[in-house]
């Protein structure tokens, strides 16, 4: 078990128990995204935590709820917020996007989604569930993520 973690300026990321590990996507959806108004982010799927920690780290101000369906990526995610400096300004839920809700609209909405179409000659495991549309489609991200958006939010997502 490697326990090394992935260094950034100023948070680590510890990323032994996900599938899906430190890339180059994920941090350019980090550095890229902008919170324009408000303070309220959303990261779907958020993996090892790693772009909420970005977030949380580029805008101090902000308040980040992250939700990952992947028990073991949920709890890497919040080991990873827990052992960070910006803690109290993150929260993460086990669920998936379709069953999630809120009453907070949200100002900055992220996610680096599945993007493959699936392929069921691959047995199913936590790398084709992060990486396959099996779980989340494109429409369900687009459609769940509008009514969640405030009316002014910014929606950021990696797509091929």
């Amino acid at each position: 078990m490697n326990r090394k973690p992935f260094r950034f300026k100023q948070f680590e990321i510890f990323q032994d128990k996900t599938a899906m590990k430190v890339g180059t996507d994920g941090v350019l959806l980090g550095a890229w995204s902008n919170l324009e108004t408000g303070d309220n982010i959303l990261d779907i799927g958020a993996g090892t935590g790693l772009i909420s920690l970005m977030l949380a780290q580029r805008f101090p101000n902000s308040r980040v709820d992250a939700i990952e369906i992947d028990y073991d990526a949920f709890l890497q995610a919040k080991e990873n917020f827990e052992h960070s400096i910006f803690s109290e300004r993150l929260k993460i839920k086990n669920t998936s996007l379709q069953v999630y809700s809120s009453d907070k609209k949200y100002d900055l909405i992220v996610s680096n989604p599945p993007f493959f179409t699936v392929n069921n000659s691959v047995d199913f495991d936590a790398r084709k569930q992060a990486r396959q549309q099996e779980t989340l489609t494109f429409a369900e991200l687009i459609e769940k993520s509008a009514k969640l958006l405030h009316k002014e939010g910014v929606a950021s997502f990696i797509i091929p």
